[in-house]
Parts: C-alpha cells; structure tokens; sequence
C-alpha cells in the first residue's frame, strides 16, 4: 500500500511541477508589437508604445528640416509631427500607397509623432525564446534602433526601439516645429 501512495506522490508532483513550468511560460511571453512593413522587411514596435494607427492623410510640409521629417497633420485638432520611417532609417523613398501606407502614432519621451510605414500587418506577441538579441548585424538601420530579430511564422521581424530612432536634436527640432504651429493654430 505504501508503494501505491509513493507512486501517487510521485505523479502529483511530477504533474504540479509540470504546471509550475506551463505558467513560467505563460509568464516568459514578450509584450506584444505592432508588425509593419518597410520596403521587404518586417518591422515591430511593441504596442505599448502605439496610441493609434491612421490611414495616410494630408502632411503640410515644412521648409529647411531634413528629408526624413515630413511635416504636421493636425489629427482631432492636436498637430502631429510626421516623419517617414522608411526615410530616417536609410531606406530608399518610395511613393506613398493611400489603400497601404499608414501612420504609426506614437509618443516618443513628451512628443506624439506619426511614423509614416509602408503597411500595418499585424500585432504579434512573441515568446522570448522567439527573440534573438545578441546579434552581429550588418544592415541598413543603425544598430542601436534594434532591441533584437523575432522569429514569426514565416520571416523575421526586426524590433524597433521607436524611442533611439530620433536623436535628442531631432526630437528637439520635431517639438519646437510642433509647438509653432499648434501656436499658430491658437492664434488664429
């Protein structure tokens, strides 16, 4: 009898070990990102970082800022300053697509920027086993943009630290452009 109560012992631990391990990995699982597409590669931000996402809508330009920095929409009366991921990351530009290219808005340390992409995929939780981090890249978006590569179903994905993409200086010039017109905009 005692044999019998042994083994019993042994199995409900085994199986209350094995639930133990099963919440670990419910713990492990990575936040989730927003997918997009810029030129061939896939891209993620975690969703965190995402307030909204808007379809392509008229940008004022502005004159005398870099290329990558397109302009100010005013998105439910607040202005937005907009830049085009695909430029600011070394990409090659590209005509815009109004049924694909969309706006990633997203605040970035105390300014809410709209990041022109390519296409809007998908959000996407990815286990940490998923995601490579210690990596040897040679590609055309700096190093220091990339948090890692995420393994997904049938690519790769490169996770973007939307927060080092802009420099302190552009993020500087981004918010005194916005700060202008918004104040423009009051005044008028």
């Amino acid at each position: 009898m005692s044999n019998v109560l042994d083994q019993q012992a042994s199995c409900l631990s085994k199986y209350a070990g094995s639930t133990a391990s099963d919440n670990n990995v419910v713990k492990r699982t990575a936040q989730k990102n927003l997918v997009f597409s810029l030129e061939d590669e896939q891209y993620g931000i975690p969703l965190s970082s995402v307030k909204e996402v808007i379809g392509l809508v008229k940008v004022t330009p502005i004159p005398h800022v870099p290329p990558f920095f397109k302009g100010l929409i005013n998105l439910r009366g607040r202005i937005i300053s907009v830049i085009d991921l695909r430029l600011k990351l070394g990409l090659l530009e590209k005509e815009y697509e109004p049924k694909k290219t969309s706006i990633v808005i997203s605040d970035v340390n105390d300014l809410t920027i709209g990041s022109i992409v390519d296409d809007v995929n998908e959000v996407v939780g990815f286990d940490e086993e998923q995601i490579e981090r210690d990596l040897e890249i040679s590609h055309s978006v700096r190093r220091d943009y990339i948090t890692g590569v995420a393994k997904a179903k049938d690519n790769l994905v490169l996770l973007l630290d939307i927060h080092k993409v802009l420099d302190s200086e552009e993020l500087e010039m981004i918010g005194h452009h916005s700060a202008i017109s918004s104040q423009n905009d009051n005044e008028g």
